[in-house]
């Protein structure tokens, strides 16, 4: 089972660099190779389906990342297969449609079917994985793919500029997505969703369990084009018509569907859940169809379509009840039917006129008359007229807010309200569709430039827009068939058998009303040749989304220049500074918990208290200074004294070390301080910095001392046995054959990082060689050096003779 279930995932991925390579060759023919994709994995997906019961699901493991605890886990579920079929099931037809409706006039037939696989492969990743942190990875893989799928015709700006959108949208809010999964796996101490649905949040924070909740709806809502993120799906539009009726009807939009149904039973009972789903998508229901009713362009009018669409399979899961939700499936599949069909007559017409403009169509009924009957199928059923998938769907919708709305509460009408008022304008621009590419009178710009698709190319459609007649005639056999999907924890038991006629009721009188008043705005609209039909400038997020990408950069730009200063002592400050801040700061809010007191000074030494004065007077002799040389000299007296502290501790070895890098450092410095004249040796400190200016740095100076102090009082007095110092301690003489605990741990436990700490030393001395010797000084430099006439004069002769050079 598992290897027929990898087998389904993972063959498109097989497949694709071989269809890449094939483009180049086989051009427009590419296709019949990539067609190969999708029919396998619909083909194994249906045995899973035909073989299922309600209720099933079968998790699947593969070891990944075992020392992490990570497996390549899958799930098996009635929900994972129905959007697995739909995934590849509608991938067979787009695929078969790219491969008629794409001529030699496209190039790159290669890398367009490459990405498609990629696509498909993602997707079916998606939904299938029992993991989230896998799921979150095939959920940004299909945002990759996406990118390059309306971004393939990247000549022209539209499409670049949708692309990018899309993949800073979607890329975005999944980040805001991973955030939420990894409080949720935090809460629940596992990322496996076999165990989260089976009560692993029980006894969780519900602040932690809401916070998870509303980061991945975030996620949810912008790969599902939901308020605020709904402005990137028309752009999006810029992509060639098989990606739209892929991606953008069937397929990657619906991922934000599918999110929000698979943690149903995890989030359902959080308090956010039902106001946060049905505030948001509801409005986004009755916001996208208003848009949809202001368009001109017939991709423009389905993509707000389809956002409408989504906002309402996203509310429904906010309406569901704690035993489930009923028909979620039924209506996303007639989704899928209708809309599909109608970006794929869009491509068609667009490809036999040349336009796509509303305004400039019409009278094609004569020239298309099976199109013609195909569209017809298909709005109608978008409409919600009897007989056809999408009435059934409708009615169901209406019954579940009815019984949503015999509860009570604001929520319940809001819903009700924005459900009513966004399917009479879906059905208002439904009739538009029809009759605005149909209807009327043929323009003769269209007359001249038409050329008649073949046959093949309305296949898919004609296929799409049966099933949208066919499943509404026979709408109890679909729904035993989608009950055999019945999903636990997220479909309620007992759901009413779908029909063809539920009587006279109130449902029925609803959506009559809505017909009427949907085709009543249609002729409104008809009437005044839809002059008022705009969107206004303020509803076009997708402007403000531009202007905030193009103001990021500039804002970096300023920020960067309000940050950058001459001189590196101003950067110490702000390091330093923040230090302060943050460390101090979170230290005297949480001080009655951290501060133990002072450690018991149980063996005090005299003679360690004076090492450490002179350590107080060189100190203060280095900030009293003026002079470079001096202040260099007073600052070697403290490594020293330092030295002498460690062999009062008793540390030869470290005293030695430390003898040998001062000694060192002092050697190189001097060096290099040779090179600069006498006029500059003078400190710029107390001639640059104001009084004010000198007293910060002095509290700074003071701040960061005193919490470098208090923390090591702390560390003093929460001593405890460590496990590595126990180690160290155990293993020197058998593992090190040593004596002394620090010299093994320098050179055999943390040999390679002395040797790169000697590696680094050594690269910055040869680098301070190299700038030494690069010049030779001049008389007049030589004999003002910092070091007085005994300065060195290195290096060869300067190009710049008498100009100077240090």
């Amino acid at each position: 089972m598992l290897a027929q279930l990898l087998a389904a995932i993972f063959f498109p991925f097989l497949l694709l660099p071989l269809v890449a390579a094939a483009g180049r060759r086989w051009g427009r023919h590419t296709g019949w190779l990539a067609l190969v994709g999708p029919l396998v994995s619909f083909a194994l997906l249906l045995q899973f389906a035909l073989a299922a019961e309600p209720g099933d699901r079968t998790v699947l493991s593969l070891s990944w990342i075992p020392s992490l605890g990570l497996d390549l886990t899958f799930v098996i579920d009635g929900l994972a297969l129905f959007f697995g079929l739909v995934v590849s099931g509608v991938g067979v037809l787009v695929f078969f449609y790219a491969v008629n409706y794409l001529d030699d006039h496209y190039s790159f037939h290669g890398r367009f079917y490459a990405s498609l696989l990629l696509f498909m492969g993602a997707m079916l990743g998606t939904v299938f994985a029992g993991n989230l942190l896998l799921l979150f990875v095939f959920w940004e893989l299909t945002g990759i793919a996406s990118f390059l799928l309306i971004g393939f015709l990247h000549e022209k700006p539209a499409s670049r500029d949708g692309a990018r959108m899309a993949l800073l949208v979607t890329v975005g809010t999944g980040l805001a997505m991973l955030a939420g999964i990894a409080l949720l796996g935090l809460a629940a101490g596992t990322y496996e969703l076999d165990a989260l649905l089976n009560g692993a949040l029980q006894g969780a924070s519900p602040t932690v369990v809401g916070a998870a909740f509303v980061l991945m709806a975030i996620g949810a809502f912008g790969k599902s084009a939901q308020f605020p993120f709904q402005f990137w799906l028309p752009n999006a539009m810029a992509a060639p018509t098989p990606v739209s009726a892929y991606l953008h009807s069937a397929t990657m939009v619906k991922l934000g569907v599918f999110l929000v149904a698979r943690v149903f039973p995890v989030f359902q009972g959080a308090d956010l859940w039902a106001p946060l789903l049905i505030g948001v998508c509801f409005g986004t229901m009755l916001l996208g169809a208003w848009l949809g009713l202001q368009s001109h362009d017939l991709k423009g009018v389905l993509a707000f379509s389809t956002v409408s669409q989504l906002g309402y399979l996203m509310g429904v899961y906010g309406l569901g009840a704690a035993d489930g939700v009923q028909h979620d499936l039924m209506h996303i599949s007639s989704h899928v039917f209708y809309k599909g069909c109608l970006f794929m007559v869009v491509g068609i017409v667009d490809h036999a006129t040349g336009e796509r403009d509303l305004r400039r169509l019409g009278g094609l009924r004569r020239n298309l008359p099976v199109l013609a009957g195909i569209t017809l199928l298909a709005t109608a059923s978008m409409a919600g007229f009897p007989g056809t998938l999408g009435f059934i769907s409708k009615e169901t919708a209406l019954t579940q807010l009815f019984a949503y709305d015999a509860a009570g509460g604001t929520m319940a009408m809001y819903a009700l309200i924005c459900f009513v008022a966004a399917s009479i304008f879906k059905v208002a621009y439904s009739a538009r569709i029809f009759w605005g590419v149909f209807g009327g009178a043929q323009p003769e710009e269209i007359r001249a430039h038409f050329h008649a698709p073949g046959r093949a190319v309305q296949l898919p459609p004609l296929l799409l827009g049966a099933g949208c007649l066919l499943f509404g005639l026979l709408p109890g056999w679909y729904g035993s068939a989608l009950g055999q999907l019945a999903t636990p924890g997220l479909h309620a038991p007992g759901a009413p058998a779908l029909s063809i006629w539920h009587g006279f009721n109130r449902e029925f009188a609803y959506s009559a009303s809505i017909v009427v008043l949907g085709l009543a705005v249609f002729a409104v609209m008809q009437s005044t040749q839809w002059r008022w039909a705009r969107i206004p400038a303020w509803l076009r997020f997708d402007r403000g989304f531009e202007g905030l990408v193009t103001a990021l950069p500039v804002g970096a730009k300023k920020l960067g220049e309000l940050l950058r200063f001459d001189r590196q002592f101003d950067y110490l400050a702000i390091v330093l500074t923040t230090f302060v801040l943050l460390v101090g700061g979170y230290w005297w809010s949480q001080r009655a918990a951290l501060w133990p007191g002072w450690p018991a000074l149980a063996d005090f030494n005299p003679l360690r208290t004076f090492v450490v004065a002179l350590v107080a007077v060189a100190v203060a002799m280095i900030i009293g200074l003026r002079r470079w040389t001096a202040q260099l000299i007073a600052l070697s007296i403290v490594g020293f004294l330092v030295t002498l502290y460690y062999v009062l501790f008793r540390a030869p070895d470290l005293a030695m070390t430390q003898i040998l890098v001062e000694s060192a450092t002092l050697l190189l410095v001097l060096l290099l301080l040779a090179r600069f004249p006498r006029s500059s040796e003078l400190s710029e400190i107390g001639r640059t910095f104001s009084a004010g200016r000198q007293v910060f740095n002095v509290t700074v100076s003071v701040a960061v001392g005193l919490i470098a102090t208090l923390g090591a009082a702390m560390v003093m007095a929460r001593q405890t046995a460590s496990h590595a110092g126990e180690f160290y301690l155990e293993q020197t003489v058998p593992l090190a054959h040593g004596t002394n605990t620090v010299n093994t741990i320098l050179v055999d436990f943390r040999g390679f990082d002395t040797l790169m700490e000697i590696t680094v030393l050594v690269i910055a001395c040869l680098g301070a060689i190299g700038l030494v010797m690069r010049y030779r000084r001049t008389k007049e430099e030589y004999a003002a050096g910092a070091m007085g006439p005994a300065g060195y004069g290195l290096g060869r002769k300067s190009a710049n003779k008498g100009k100077g050079g240090a």
